[in-house]
């Protein structure tokens, strides 16, 4: 029986908002509640930006929910509504939490990757129009040449969602067009009426999708999310996808929050590429936002690559992915025939001052005449690294006892401290000549252009990246990724010091090599175009047997196998907990980490910059539970302030 005290009114329940503050600390990394005033009783939605005030100063946050408090409950009140446009949508704010929580990162960190900041400018001005994507006359002319393909197409038409990995053969047209494949599958699913998102993983990538899209769909219909669009342009066009104006989506690593509505596809091109890994923490990989994005939003994913990373290949032997891929004997019908020449002693007078085999020597001679020729080398600049050229003692900088580099031919410099020595002299034969052992691409373009007289050399490398290179012969020498593309292909692809690509530090040394050989292969002409791909090398390497053999499959697999052997991802689940030795200490202390395999801390750098680092690791059905853990111990770092550099990764993809 309830009492009704004269003179004294119930208190009417109170609106509040749910805010998620944007405030980097593990320990605070949850919503926070605040009272909605009145006055902003009708502007205070889901989604808005807001200022709030925490820990006595303004912070700003979004809103992820309303509600009423409880009797009695003081609360802060929201300060300012920043914005009225609702940036951060349920779908949004539920993949940014998904993705925060597998990374052991904080919701704040991962939103400022996903919601591009505010221009005012652009928010309060009148929007372009933007017409719908022209796909009536678009036809299928690459996918369907795959066993697979044409039913992959027409389960995005129908609606479904199939998940697939393609395998694109490593050639300039045809069957290799990989953006060609792209933009069927983007036509397919936008005939369902859904929409569609494509992440690539470089801005000179971004420029030739973006073109390959607008030339089918219609240039105005496709929206570009990058972090290189300038302020601007990159909140334009969220605001145009965040609509629902924008039906296609093309961008790098942030694209992959792209807000559509009804995302019926995620594309994902060339997933092994390092650029697809955020450098700001908590380091996602665009390839698993895609993974998540699927699991929520049941929307079909495709992942497209000349090469295959092992963790794609781990999902399609799990059977999570389907390929999409041709036979090894057909790749090798539809493919430029590899060759593996040996670095032999019978050379060419000629071909031994360019450290060149005979055979790669005549190679560059017999195609120049039919049109340009690529070739692949692993460094950039100059000269990679110098010796005496006495008694090959390593050449270093007097000041800093860094590696001495050679920027240009006629220029030494210290990479470390910006020392130009006048005079270098050896300290233990005292001799002052110095030799390069590794030529880096400007040194290879300059001597190759002195030893075909009349050919022009171009050096696409470091600063000096060329877009494109007209279909006429010349010798283009360039660094893996800065690879110029050529009208209709190249006559030939040379692939210089392959043996030292492969003796870099890093356990993915084989995966990645195979990718940025295949790379430069895709853009020769294919074999009924005369087209060839020689590589100098070990004839041995079974990286590049796999490519003789145009089944890259084969050796990604071998890679997983062991890999599981030897406990390490993606056949299990890992954390690399990195920094000062201390912090690594007190850190690995905030936890007991039960039944977890701890190795190390061990260091990894030494003077002048020291860092150990550890790995954690679980089988994969354990891996939440790791992570969960992890991300408390965080917390409670966080939380006391411990002291000390620290950087935690989840499913690192480099472990040097």
């Amino acid at each position: 029986m309830s009492v009704s005290i004269p003179g004294l009114a119930e208190e009417p329940p109170r609106p509040v908002a749910r805010v998620a503050v944007d405030i980097p600390l593990a320990h605070l990394d949850r919503l926070f509640d605040y009272e909605v005033p009145q006055e902003l009783a009708e502007r205070v939605r889901p989604g808005v930006r807001v200022r709030v005030r925490f820990a006595g100063r303004q912070c700003d946050g979004w809103v992820v929910e309303l509600g009423r408090a409880e009797p009695g409950m003081k609360l802060s009140r929201v300060e300012k509504v920043v914005s009225d446009e609702e940036v951060l949508t349920a779908g949004t704010y539920r993949l940014t939490r998904q993705v925060a929580d597998h990374y052991a990162g904080t919701f704040s960190d991962v939103a400022r990757l996903a919601i591009p900041p505010r221009h005012a400018t652009t928010e309060k001005a009148n929007q372009r129009h933007w017409p719908a994507p022209a796909v009536e006359d678009a036809t299928y002319q690459v996918l369907p040449r795959f066993p697979t393909g044409e039913g992959y197409l027409a389960a995005l038409a129908r609606g479904d969602s199939p998940r697939a990995f393609w395998q694109v053969p490593a050639v300039a047209e045809g069957v290799g067009d990989l953006h060609g494949g792209v933009v069927e599958a983007v036509v397919a699913t936008l005939r369902s009426g859904r929409t569609a998102v494509v992440i690539v993983p470089t801005a000179r990538e971004l420029e030739h999708a973006r073109k390959r899209l607008g030339d089918v769909l219609g240039p105005a219909s496709v929206a570009t999310l990058s972090a290189d669009s300038g302020r601007s342009a990159r909140y334009r066009n969220y605001l145009a996808v965040l609509r629902g104006e924008a039906r296609v989506v093309v961008g790098t690593r942030s694209a992959a929050f792209a807000p559509l509505t009804d995302l019926g596809l995620v594309v994902v091109v060339d997933d092994g590429h390092d650029a697809h890994i955020e450098q700001r923490a908590p380091y996602p990989h665009s390839r698993s936002i895609a993974v998540l994005r699927s699991l929520n939003e049941g929307c079909a994913v495709l992942f497209a690559s000349h090469a295959r990373s092992t963790e794609a290949h781990s999902l399609v032997v799990r059977g999570w992915l389907h390929q999409i891929a041709l036979a090894p004997a057909e790749v090798r019908k539809v493919t430029p025939p590899v060759r593996i020449v040996g670095d032999d002693v019978a050379r060419e007078p000629v071909a031994a001052r360019l450290r060149l085999p005979s055979a790669a020597f005549r190679f560059l001679r017999e195609r120049l005449v039919t049109g340009p020729v690529l070739v692949q080398v692993p460094r950039a600049g100059h000269s990679a690294g110098l010796v005496c050229g006495r008694c090959g003692e390593r050449a270093r900088c007097p000041r800093c006892t860094a590696p001495l580099r050679r920027p240009s031919r006629d220029e030494v410099a210290c990479p470390m401290c910006g020392y130009h020595p006048p005079r270098w002299e050896c300290p233990h034969c005292h001799a002052s000549a110095l030799r390069a052992p590794i030529a880096g691409a400007r040194r290879t373009a300059e001597e190759l252009a002195r030893a075909f007289p009349g050919v022009i050399a171009v050096n696409s490398s470091a600063e000096r990246i060329r877009t494109s290179v007209p279909a006429e012969p010349a010798i283009v020498v360039a660094t893996p990724g800065a690879e110029p593309w050529c009208p209709g292909g190249y006559s030939g692809v040379l692939l210089l010091d392959t043996e030292l690509m492969l003796a870099r530090p890093d356990l993915r040394v084989v995966e990645k090599s195979a990718r940025r050989w295949l790379a430069a292969a895709a853009l020769c002409r294919g074999p009924r175009e005369g087209g060839t791909v020689v590589a100098v090398g070990p004839t041995g390497e079974p990286a590049l047997q796999a490519l003789v053999r145009g089944d890259i499959a084969s050796l990604v697999d071998r890679e997983l196998e062991e890999r599981t052997r030897a406990g390490l991802p993606p056949a299990v689940k890992a954390v690399r907990v990195g920094g000062d030795a201390a912090a690594v200490t007190e850190f690995l202390d905030n936890d007991e980490f039960p039944d977890v395999d701890i190795l190390g801390p061990a260091e990894v750098r030494s003077d002048p910059d020291p860092e150990v680092a550890a790995l954690l690791r679980v089988p994969l059905d354990r891996g939440k539970d790791l992570v969960t853990r992890v991300k408390h111990a965080t917390a409670i770092r966080s939380a006391r302030k411990e002291p000390g550099r620290l950087y935690v990764q989840v499913d690192p993809e480099v472990m040097e």
